[in-house]
This record gives C-alpha cells, structure tokens and sequence, in this order.
C-alpha cells in the first residue's frame, strides 16, 4: 500500500510553481505516484470555495459527496504513492468575498479526513496533509497583487496589509488543521526556506515521500510561476480597479495594461 499527500494550500506559497513541476514531471514520477491537479478535482474545489463563503451545510455536503466520489474511482489495487495538489481545497484566498482569513481551511480538512477514512483509509500506508507557507509581508503583498489583477480590489498595498494582517497567520491554521485531521499527520514548509534546494518548492513533497536520488535527478526544473508584477502595472491596476465597477470595461483594461507593460495573461489564473 503506499501513501495519500494532500497539498491544500495555501495560495501565493508557490503552489502553481509545485503543481507545473509535478505535471512537467508526470512520466518520471510516475513509477513512484500518482498526480492529481485542481483539474482532476473540479467539484471539490468548487464547493470547497462555495462553502469558505457561505458556509452552507449544502456546500460543505457537496464537497465531501465529490471528494467521496473521486476516491471511490481510484484503483486500490495500485500500490504506488497519490499527491493531491491544489490550494482550492482550502477554499478561497482570504480578501475574496469579504472573507478575512482560511478558517474554514480546517472544517474542509475535517471533511475530506471523514471522506478518506470511510472509504480508502485502509488503503493507504499513511495520510499527509502537507501546506506550504509564506512570511506574512511577501505573502500579503502577493495576495494584494493576485487581488489587483483579478478582481475589484482597490485598497492599496499597505492598506490592505494592515486591514488582512491577521489573515497572513498561516500557521494558526496549520494548528487548527493538525486537530481537525488527526490522527492523521499534518507538515508544513516555508517557501522562503525552499528558495536554494534543488527542487525549490517541491522539495518538502519530495522529502515527505522519499523520493530516491535518482528520482530527484531526472526531475525537469521551471522557473518560478505567477510571479508578481512590475510597480507601474500594479499601480494601473489599482487605478483601474477604483475608475470603474463595470467588470468588462475593467477586464479590456486590465488587457490593454497588460500589453503595454509587455505582460501576458498568466497561464493559470489564481482565483
């Protein structure tokens, strides 16, 4: 039998930078797992942002009913490790929807323990819960830019840092996951102490699993994702957000700013 990791979260941790790497490296890791990415898990991901917002005993249902519905199509005769990886398990990034912090970050995570232990729990070696985190002025600040770019944020960076101080407590979360999961085992990595491993931030995936040297080796390195933006577009951006509240006329803004600073779209948008 081998093990579950679940990475599920948090945003703006380098979660895209791990979940490029492990489809990058799908062919070479897969002798030793398998790799299942927010695309695999759609409905659960889905009600997991539904329920951080409403906190609806429907939508949290809905999350275990998917979560129970994509484990009982799993092979359990197949022995080799699963990583989940995705932030959206976590539900919403705190600043969106009014929400102020992942606190229902460890209600999910209680429920997607009940969902494992009912249906594959005896499957599996060992369950991981596994969060990448970040020191709370680069994340706040990363927040604030994924804000600016994707929706009608129009607080400037240190107001926003002030006004979300406390949603930048990631560990408190990680805590309060660690009661919710138990008896299962809950880690965590700070992406700051990933910067100059070989693997940057998969490498805690990679130690938690005991991937082999050879394995390490052969892996395809990427440069980091969803990096931030320069000062001038974020400052456009701002501007952008406070003109108008009209979201297309926002949207073909935020493109023709795009443009001008020689910026793409990037290739996954962080909701």
């Amino acid at each position: 039998m081998g093990r579950l990791l679940i990475h599920a979260g948090f945003h703006k941790t380098g979660t895209t930078s791990v979940q490029r790497l492990l489809a990058k490296n799908k062919r070479v890791l897969a002798p030793l797992t398998h790799v299942f990415l927010r695309k695999h898990l759609d409905a659960a991901c889905d009600a997991a942002r539904a329920y951080s917002a409403s906190r609806k005993a429907s939508d949290l249902l809905a999350f275990s009913a998917a979560i129970a519905e994509f484990l009982e199509q799993r092979n359990l005769e197949d022995s080799r490790d699963i990583i989940i990886s995705t932030e959206d398990l976590s539900g919403l990034m705190p600043g969106r929807r009014d929400l102020r912090s992942y606190d229902a970050a460890p209600i999910l995570m209680k429920a997607l323990t009940m969902m494992i232990d009912r249906t594959v729990g005896d499957h599996f070696d060992e369950v991981i819960f596994y969060f990448s985190l970040r020191k709370p002025a680069p994340w706040l600040r990363s927040c604030h830019t994924q804000h600016l770019r994707a929706i009608r944020m129009t607080l400037d960076e240190a107001d926003y840092a002030r006004e979300y101080a406390d949603s930048a407590n990631l560990p408190r979360i990680v805590d309060k996951v660690r009661i919710a999961a138990a008896p299962h085992r809950v880690e965590s990595a700070w992406l700051e102490d990933c910067a100059d491993a070989p693997l940057g931030p998969l490498t805690p995936i990679a130690d938690l699993l005991g991937w082999p040297e050879a394995t390490r080796d052969a892996l395809s390195m990427l440069p980091p994702a969803n990096v931030s933006l320069p000062p001038e577009l974020r400052a456009e951006f701002l501007e952008i957000n406070r003109a108008t509240e009209d979201h297309d006329e926002m949207r073909k803004a935020k493109e023709a700013a795009r443009r001008r600073h020689g910026k793409a779209r990037p290739e996954t948008a962080k909701r």
